[in-house]
């Protein structure tokens, strides 16, 4: 289920407080909280929102770009928990840490690893499933892109990982608090070669158990793992063949005591508390690439998810997903000035849920989901969609200065039956050596939330949400490394869903798709390339996000809306033995829905719940957090070793994550409104030690 901002669906409730619980030294505090890659680079340099440096043209190793996000502090080394330095980018808690991009919610993200889909690309505790040595790129499309693309409405992560090198057998060991893995790497034959990767979670070995808190014990403290494994072959000069193997788990145990302020409002929640989710990927692709531009990619491919929730009253939530998807993509020169990109996908998704639960009633557009509380259902139900796409696009150099990219895309779902046509339309215009101005156009959709389109929880006739985006940007290259960009956004969305409460004449469809959205903004990107030894950037967003009931025509602040996100980055070395840096973000505060009064639970006797104001018309105080590195290299029995230190939140500040009812001072809807405020994790650091052999 999707939770507004006050009240988030139980199992992100549970993974959100260990998480915060368990990585918070302060113990007094209370937490809460496809397109593969274009041939040509004209719509990278159009639309993507990342630092900008030469990158290296070489698969086997990892970019400049991403090379400088794997320093940045408060990322453990991880350049997709980068991200969120860069413009545009929010941390969405409510999801367990997902990125929200300009204004769109997290559910609108699509992320691709090597042209195939992705099972999933972040951990439940907020690191990303990649070892930093095999990450060779990604790029981040935050509006505009290109037709490629589908079933996404938000913002793109194409990642790719690098190629194996054809080298003697090598090894990179890595231990730390948080997480520790082994990574192994070498020649096959002499056109062949292999990586494995293998990392797990040991933050358990290093924090006790913490004693009951605010009606939580932590059974066993959260832990996870991941593995990568890819086989390259090189067939001749032009072609390639990749085999590619990967997978993630996440866990953990908790009791919720009548003393929680989950239970408080949910009696029946009481009790024991399991989440276990994780997958399982395989992935063969065959690439060419030849002389005269020519090149054509092919992938076949196969997802496993599985997770498990189980609570309360025995109750339980099991889903079991598999993703099976072929998808070709060819280029093909026409003369000097155009080059032709046609692809097609098939993706066929089958889901089978097993459940014993309450049903809620709730979306984005809610502020309040415990008031939307319905009758317990059991049963066992199968989903399946296929989707299918095709779609063309021209590159075309029109002149010496200016780029063109005209797109179409033709995409049909047979659950929904829903066909769309999609025009996507983008420009890069160079002024002089210095000088760009780049534009973009494109409609798009995306399948709908599993929860409101499954019959027996939503709406089996509900339609694909959708989105129009505009971006106009310009960009200026300096003298010393030095360059910056400024771009603006429009996002108009529509067919969003819309949660009917019992009142409502229609009520039996649970949700239809009645809610409108826009987003618009400017994002500013300051960057400086490494010269000198050091680099810096400076991302300032500027944004509004808001959504409409159409059918009271009411219209409300989005719960992720954020006016205001700055982040600093600084990287500063010495010499090539030592380097250091600092993170600081500041933004403005979370949105809030303030609690205005107190009522009767409907459903349970001697229980209170909270009447609440306008939905998000409140914020929590600014955000800022400060975050720090430091990197040693040395020598350690013979071999090269790294020794790092972050220190995440190094001012020790006391981030407002929420505010909810004091249930020690309420006893009765005749007493005075009592609130208590819960901080986000104080001071972390974190020591880790790497070796290369």
């Amino acid at each position: 289920m999707q939770y507004g901002n006050n009240h988030k669906p139980w199992s992100i409730t549970l993974l959100t407080t260990i998480a915060l619980l368990t990585t918070n030294p302060s113990a007094g505090q209370t937490p809460n909280t496809d397109q593969a890659n274009e041939p040509e680079k004209v719509e990278r340099e159009i639309e993507e929102t990342q630092v900008i440096g030469r990158r290296m043209g070489n698969f086997t190793e990892i970019t400049q770009e991403t090379k400088t996000l794997v320093e940045i502090p408060g990322s453990l080394g991880d350049p997709l928990a980068a991200i969120f330095s860069l413009p545009g980018i929010l941390q969405d808690t409510n999801r367990g840490g997902q990125p929200a991009v300009r204004g769109s919610s997290p559910a609108d993200n699509q992320f691709l690893v090597d042209f195939m889909p992705a099972g999933y690309v972040f951990h439940e505790f907020n690191t990303s499933v990649f070892h930093e040595a095999i990450l060779q790129d990604f790029q981040l499309y935050s509006a505009g892109f290109g037709a490629g693309y589908s079933d996404v409405t938000g913002a793109v992560f194409d990642i790719r990982l690098r190629q194996p090198k054809k080298e003697p057998l090598a090894a990179i060991v890595d231990l730390s608090m948080l997480r520790s893995g082994l990574f192994l790497e070498g020649q096959v034959s002499e056109n062949s070669a292999f990586y494995a990767s293998g990392r797990v979670s040991l933050i358990h070995l290093f924090i006790p158990t913490p004693d009951e808190e605010d009606g939580l014990i932590i059974d066993e403290l959260p832990r996870d793992n991941d593995y990568h494994l890819k086989y390259a072959w090189d067939i001749n000069d032009n072609t390639s063949l990749t085999l590619a193997a990967s997978g993630a788990s996440d866990n953990a145990k908790a009791t919720f005591t009548e003393r929680a302020d989950f239970v408080e409002v949910n009696p029946d929640f009481e009790g024991k508390a399991e989440i276990n989710n994780g997958y399982h990927g395989q992935n063969a692709i065959l690439e060419h690439r030849s002389n005269s531009g020519f090149d054509y990619k092919i992938g076949l491919g196969r997802l496993t998810n599985e997770s498990h929730l189980s609570w309360g009253d025995n109750y339980y939530n099991d889903t079991d997903k598999t993703k099976d998807s072929i998808k070709a993509q060819i280029g093909i020169p026409l003369g000097s000035d155009h080059k032709l990109v046609l692809g097609s996908a098939l993706h066929s998704t089958e889901n089978v849920f097993s459940y014993d639960q309450i049903l809620f009633v709730c979306t984005e557009f809610n502020s309040n989901c415990l008031l939307t509380r319905r009758e317990r259902r059991t049963g066992s139900l199968p989903l399946k969609h296929r989707e299918s796409t095709a779609y063309i696009t021209d590159l075309w150099q029109a002149t010496g200065k200016l780029n063109v990219e005209l797109g179409w895309q033709w995409q049909h779902d047979n659950y929904t039956e829903q066909t769309f046509f999609n025009p996507r339309f983008a420009l890069q215009y160079a002024l002089n050596t210095a000088w760009t101005i780049t534009s973009s156009y494109g409609r798009y959709n995306r399948f709908p939330d599993i929860e409101t389109a499954v019959e027996g929880f939503g709406n089996p006739d509900i339609r694909s949400p959708r989105a129009t985006h505009y971006t106009l940007g310009v960009a200026q290259e300096l003298d010393n490394g030095w360059s910056w960009n400024l771009e603006a956004y429009n996002k108009k969305m529509s067919d969003l869903p819309l949660a009917l409460n019992e009142t409502e004449p229609d009520a039996d469809k649970l949700y239809v798709s009645e809610v409108e959205g826009k987003a618009w903004g400017l994002d500013l990107l300051i960057n400086k390339e490494l010269t000198s030894k050091w680099y810096s950037w400076v991302a300032l967003s500027l944004a509004k996000s808001q959504r409409t009931n159409t059918r009271t025509d009411t219209t409300i602040d989005y719960y992720l809306d954020t006016p205001i996100i700055f982040n600093w980055v600084i990287n500063y070395a010495p010499s090539t033995r030592f380097n250091a840096g600092l993170h600081w973000t500041i933004r403005s505060g979370s949105a809030d829905t303030p609690i205005i009064g107190l009522q009767e639970n409907p459903y349970f006797e001697d229980s209170i719940l909270p009447v609440y104001g306008e939905p998000f018309s409140d914020r929590y105080p600014t955000f800022s957090q400060l975050d720090v590195r430091f990197k040693w290299s040395r020598k350690l029995w013979g071999m090269d070793a790294e020794y790092v230190l972050d220190i995440i939140n190094v001012l020790n500040q006391q981030n407002i994550t929420d505010r909810s009812l004091d249930y020690d001072e309420i006893n009765s809807v005749d007493d005075d409104v009592v609130l208590v405020e819960s901080a986000g994790r104080g001071i972390i650091p974190a020591f880790g030690l790497r070796l290369k052999f």
